[in-house]
């Protein structure tokens, strides 16, 4: 019995670490970009001149060396959001956008 429990115990530590958050990945600085966006400490990217409050957030998935990917959470119009990633050097994989409460 008690090693039954101590399996289970070691499978169940194995399977929430395993499944980690991915990271997120902070774009890097290029010219002009501190006119664009700035980044928040929690690790947004909130894109400038915009009103915040009615934007939508997104995630833009990247590719690094994490085995489950990384991540992007921008604050702002999708296709600025996009943009500070590729000129950052990042590959998106794919964007998910989250809706506006109203």
């Amino acid at each position: 019995m008690n090693k039954g429990i101590f399996l289970i115990s070691i499978t169940l530590a194995f399977l929430l670490t395993s499944c980690a958050s991915h990271p997120t990945a902070v774009p890097k600085p290029f010219k002009g970009s501190s006119k664009i966006f700035k980044v928040s400490g929690n690790g947004t990217v909130k894109v400038k001149a915009r009103n915040l409050k009615d934007s939508p957030m997104h995630w833009i998935f990247v590719r690094c060396a994490h085995w489950s990917g990384c991540y992007i959470r921008c604050q702002g119009p999708v296709l600025t959001c996009k943009s500070i990633a590729k000129r950052s050097g990042l590959k998106i994989s794919h964007t998910i956008t989250s809706k506006q409460n109203k």
